[in-house]
């Protein structure tokens, strides 16, 4: 799990102070920042550098990510999460992934959960982008971390944001696991570890 066992959930939308706080703290997720990230894949890991932005005008948020040995790759996100439902599989990182998956008997369903990850990244980004809390996540606090997460009848995305400082979270990582079958390990985690923040 993302959040360890002594974080408290904080209650959404009770109060004024509740909804401040809870606003307070989403607006420190970083979106447009460079710096350094790591993809952990069914056991394994890959570090990279990345940029990322929000394009307004074509409602997109690009995140171009440097591997030491592949090279850069570029995803461009749609805003719209039914959008990248429909486009995901066809983006070259998907590809790169894709092939570091293997052969397993559980190919597919890693494959689909992979897709799926970026689907509910979207949702996320499209709503901080606004400046608009998602009240369909459930918040955690505690022991200097805030988490948000959302679950389905087959999938739990997490996204839980840490070490922050006066400004935004120096460290924010997002996590896909499998509801069904109930799944401890994620299938696949995304970090990002921001070193400069445009907000």
């Amino acid at each position: 799990m993302l959040l360890c066992s002594c974080a408290t959930t904080t209650p959404v939308g009770t109060d004024t102070q509740s909804n401040a706080y809870l606003n307070k703290k989403f607006k420190k997720i970083c979106l447009e920042s460079s710096g350094k990230g790591r993809i952990e894949l069914v056991g394994s890991k890959y570090t990279f550098g990345y940029e990322s932005q929000v394009n307004r005008t074509k409602n997109l948020f690009d995140l171009v990510l440097d591997f030491p040995i592949i090279g850069e790759t570029k995803v461009s996100l749609s805003l719209n999460p039914s959008e990248v439902s429909k486009q995901i599989g066809k983006s070259e990182l998907i590809e790169i992934l894709r092939e570091r998956v293997g052969e397993r008997s559980d190919r597919d369903q890693v494959v689909k959960t992979i897709e799926e990850f970026f689907v509910f990244a979207s949702d996320f980004v499209r709503y901080r982008a606004a400046g608009t809390y998602p009240t369909h996540f459930t918040s955690t606090s505690g022991n200097g971390h805030f988490g948000l997460f959302r679950v389905t009848p087959h999938y739990k995305f997490e996204v839980d944001n840490f070490s922050e400082n006066e400004t935004f979270f120096e460290r924010t990582v997002f996590k896909i696991f499998l509801t069904a079958p109930s799944s401890t390990d994620p299938i696949m985690t995304l970090y990002l570890v921001p070193q400069s923040c445009d907000r």
